[in-house]
């Protein structure tokens, strides 16, 4: 009787199949955009500062806590590394236990807990929690600095160094920076031997006196707790901390190339080149542009089907991939599109990539680019509100860049409303190309000739970004 039973269901299930009729010359059409609905956390505010925010989640029997400081770029000089330091150094043990009693203590609760010059962090089971919480607040507020951890640490970081000293692609992201935005810029600045040398245990507790405290501080609970507890772990662990207070740095603007440059540093032993197209840009979260970067990033060089990686490596077969990224904020980021590419196909990529930022400037993309841009994101970001911590991140980032209570919950609206006249008209915007920077980084010999014969000015530059003679 059973078997009778599936050989009908087989053959309805198959009657039905045959009865639709499917065109498979053509793409299913995508479905409505998600209707997202983000919950507002729990937000306290602590007497010294802290900003505590609780986004509550019962699903499974574990919290998540993490602090953060908003203290904005830092500018070091002269001691580039020693906020870097001072983060490894807050792992290194506490003034009650040693970095091996430290981690026993946390390996037996299972959990996770960890600090830094950002702050700290720690994760573990319902049950355990509370523990896992104090070792974090004990690794901020009460590190040893213990003087053979500081040696090791800084010993560690100058042979991470040297080893990457013909390394393009550690040139290419210490080089690009500092001509983008210039070596006394706190994104231009980078560690040296030199720095890290010159750096001492007192300039480490200095940084932790000046940067470690609860001046802009975001402490954000997620999961398995009620915010009446998050808030009394806080108070417990945090709420009697005094510290330094915090105040943004104002940076000075710093201009693009009045005309589009090509700089270049040798690698001699590299086998391809890193290719950074760059220019800097303002874009703050609130603006009306942000949407429409968005997506017009995506087209150009967010992915395996953007422009960039067709045209660099399905058409031309230049390079594994080709990317582009743009940044926002408070401060001045920067729009890059990058590749590593062959040494002897340098001259003809970097061609490439300025035809391709140039179209986008000039020409509308097509109302398909643009849609299969819309279902990226529409999908991207329904899928991440499975993390809760995702909605702790939209509240503090709310908060941060002073945005509207209902950003995210429009966020996917907002994204839907682009029109492709909006993509032209930030492209041209944010995106340059007679004012823009190219860096490579590679084998000099394969390239500059072909570079100069195609017509670009070269300037040549060390691999700490100081100018050669000709």
């Amino acid at each position: 009787m059973k078997k009778l039973f599936i050989i009908a269901a087989i053959s309805l299930l198959a009657q039905g199949i045959s009865a639709q009729t499917i065109d498979r010359s053509h793409k299913p059409k995508p479905g409505p955009a998600p209707v997202i609905t983000v919950g507002d956390p729990v937000i306290y505010k602590l007497a010294n500062g802290i900003t505590v925010l609780v986004v509550e989640n019962h699903k499974l029997p574990k919290v998540s806590a993490s602090y953060s400081i908003d203290a904005g770029p830092i500018t070091e000089g002269a001691k580039a590394g020693v906020v870097g330091l001072m983060g490894n150094m807050l792992n290194e043990g506490t003034t009650t236990k040693t970095k091996a009693q430290f981690d026993e203590a946390v390996d037996q609760l299972g959990a996770d807990v960890g600090a830094g010059s950002y702050g700290g962090s720690a994760s573990a089971l319902t049950r355990y929690f509370p523990q896992a919480f104090a070792l974090m607040a004990e690794s901020i507020r009460k590190p040893a600095f213990p003087a053979e951890s500081f040696e090791k640490l800084k010993s560690q970081t100058i042979t991470g160094l040297k080893s990457n000293e013909k390394s393009a692609k550690a040139i290419s992201a210490r080089v690009v920076n500092a001509l983008a935005y210039g070596k006394n810029h706190p994104y231009g600045e980078f560690e040296t031997e030199a720095s890290i040398t010159g750096i001492t245990l007192d300039d480490v507790k200095a940084a932790y006196k000046k940067y470690i405290t609860p001046s802009r501080g975001y402490l954000t609970f997620v999961g398995d707790i009620k915010p009446e507890a998050a808030k009394a772990f806080a108070e417990k662990a945090f709420g009697d901390w005094k510290g330094t207070a915090l105040t943004l740095p104002v940076l000075t603007k710093v201009a693009n190339p009045a005309k589009t440059e090509v700089d270049i540093v040798n690698v001699s032993n590299a086998v391809q080149s890193e290719i950074t197209v760059v220019n800097l840009i303002d874009l703050p979260m609130s603006s009306p542009d942000y949407f429409p970067i968005l997506l017009a990033n995506q087209i150009l060089g967010g992915g395996s089907e953007s422009r960039l990686f067709d045209n660099l490596r399905e058409k031309h077969g230049f390079t594994y991939g080709a990317y582009s990224s743009t940044g926002s904020g408070r401060f001045q980021s920067k729009f890059s599109a990058t590749a590593a590419v062959r040494n002897e196909k340098v001259d003809s990529a970097v061609v490439e990539f300025l035809r391709e930022i140039n179209t986008i400037r000039t020409t509308k993309v097509t109302a398909e680019e643009l849609q299969n841009a819309k279902n990226l994101f529409n999908g991207s970001f329904a899928l991440g509100l499975e993390n809760p911590a995702r909605t702790a991140g939209f509240a503090s980032n709310i908060l941060i860049n002073n945005l509207p209570k209902d950003f995210y919950r429009t966020y996917l609206q907002k994204v839907n409303a682009v029109t492709t006249d909006d993509i032209l008209r930030v492209a041209k915007k944010y995106y340059n190309y007679d004012n823009t920077r190219v860096v490579i980084v590679g084998k000099t010999d394969a390239f500059e000739a072909g570079l100069k014969k195609a017509g670009f000015t070269v300037n040549q530059f060390d691999s700490f970004s100081n100018p050669l003679k000709k």
